[in-house]
């Protein structure tokens, strides 16, 4: 596993690191040399979050570790970025070029390409091509941040007000990390503020909105509604057809299977 820039930058919450470190089929390894910070890590970490220094602590951990032959091996580089894929006719090695870090004016740490290069044999390749927000028309948006401009959930105006009955979760809302139960908690969050305005009154109020309205709107609109029962007849096809090869389930990934399903 390839990143680009070091370990005090890389987006793993403590949570995730913990969980691959407990892979059942390969041993993590990490070279200690890969952990000596530069000083612009150095003076990021002195001032950056906690979530970074428990990192590191996971990450050190991980280097002190043996290997307990385990069929498989993870290794964790850093500061290193893919120039060139190689091969005739299949993939046969990756070239990366070793990274300085540098951070800028505003003293964000960026990676700079050096001279030193490495080739690394392999007959697979996986891009990780990442995530990041977008834009929703009307919705106040963190340009820099690339979530949706909020406290706690808490959609926020241009001028730092809550703005009435608006509410985001997960990665909108505070970018793409955490596992399952981080948006879990995530949301529960969110939810509880949703709550505490509607005890206080501070929802918008509409004239009618009884099920029978909304069942009318969706309606009018032309929306295909899925209801429980439909997501049962979902669940039940999903699970019939993961227990031939002993699995929970095997999902349906397209709209029109979801559909056909729910329609029974």
């Amino acid at each position: 596993m390839l990143g680009r820039r070091g370990p005090v930058q890389a987006s793993f919450t403590t949570p995730e690191l913990i969980e691959l470190g407990e892979l059942a089929g390969a041993d993590v390894v990490v070279d200690p040399a890969e952990l000596e910070l530069d000083p612009a890590s150095t003076a990021e970490l002195e001032a950056g979050t906690p979530i970074q220094r428990r990192n590191l602590d996971v990450l050190r951990e991980f280097a002190a570790r043996t290997r307990t032959g385990k069929p498989k091996a993870l290794h964790l580089r850093f500061r290193v970025s893919p120039v060139a894929i190689l091969g005739d006719d299949r993939v046969e090695a990756i070239e990366v070029v070793r990274n300085e870090l540098v951070a800028d004016e505003r003293g964000r740490v960026r990676a700079i390409p050096t001279e030193d290069r490495e080739l690394i044999p392999c007959g697979l390749v996986l891009r990780s091509v990442g995530y990041q927000g977008v834009e929703l028309a009307g919705v106040p948006f963190d340009e820099e941040r690339a979530t949706v401009r909020n406290v706690g959930g808490r959609i926020l105006d241009d001028h730092g007000a809550a703005v009435p009955g608006a509410y985001c979760a997960g990665w909108i809302k505070r970018g793409p990390t955490g596992v399952i139960g981080t948006n879990k908690k995530d949301a529960a969050e969110t939810v509880e503020l949703l709550l505490e305005d509607a005890r206080a009154g501070r929802l918008p109020r509409v004239a009618d909105a009884s099920a029978e309205s909304v069942d009318a709107l969706l309606a009018e609109r032309g929306v295909d509604v899925v209801m429980y029962s439909g997501w049962e007849l979902i669940d039940k096809l999903e699970c019939e057809r993961g227990a031939p090869q002993g699995r929970p389930r095997i999902k349906l990934s397209r709209w029109d299977e979801l559909l056909k399903a729910a329609r029974g």
